[in-house]
């Protein structure tokens, strides 16, 4: 059995314009103590994480206390909502999303599709099952594209799911080669 934990970020402030320096607020930065404390429990042999440093910061304590390198995989970006890839405020981004759960072809103002964000999500989420088969694997992501690339498994993952994610989620998946068996979402409020 192999184990996926997909950690969605951290709080992360709207103040910068650009989607990849973004990092975290005061509070994502308490929170992602929280992940690390939870995950060096949790005996990860890998990490995984978008380019994006709010990903990279939600998991990157847990990373240093384990002695491990993450692996930065420009795959694993959030799904692009402008074509400038500049911050957008969530009020603008959810109608655009629930839109691209309703379409998967839509695109808006060079925004990338769901089903191009989907598509790459899977693929390196193919390649590092096969490659680290019977390991327990972080992966740093947004709420966009975990939800996506759940979707590919089980459409029950939609906008209304993702409306309910938090920041930070940690969703712990269990596969069988590349067959999804188990999906459980771990409660970080739970913990000090």
């Amino acid at each position: 059995m192999t184990t996926i934990y997909f950690v969605r970020h951290a709080e992360s402030p709207k103040t910068d314009l650009s989607e990849r320096t973004r990092g975290l607020t005061d509070a994502g930065q308490m929170a992602a103590a929280r992940v690390s404390r939870f995950l060096t429990t949790e005996k990860i042999d890998f990490f995984y994480s978008s380019p994006y440093q709010r990903s990279l910061l939600t998991i990157e304590g847990a990373a240093r206390s384990l002695g491990q390198a993450i692996r930065i995989d420009e795959n694993l970006r959030e799904c692009v909502f402008s074509g400038q890839n500049q911050t957008m405020p969530q009020t603008d981004v959810y109608p655009l999303v629930r839109q691209m759960f309703a379409d998967h072809t839509f695109s808006h103002d060079g925004s990338e599709t769901f089903r191009s964000c989907q598509h790459r999500g899977i693929k390196i989420l193919m390649a590092i099952l096969q490659e680290h088969e019977g390991k327990r694997i972080v992966i740093g992501t947004h709420g966009m594209i975990m939800t996506a690339m759940l979707h590919h498994f089980d459409a029950m993952y939609d906008f209304y799911f993702l409306q309910q994610t938090t920041k930070p989620d940690i969703y712990k998946l269990q596969f069988k080669n590349t067959e999804l068996v188990l999906i459980s979402k771990h409660p970080l409020h739970l913990q000090n």
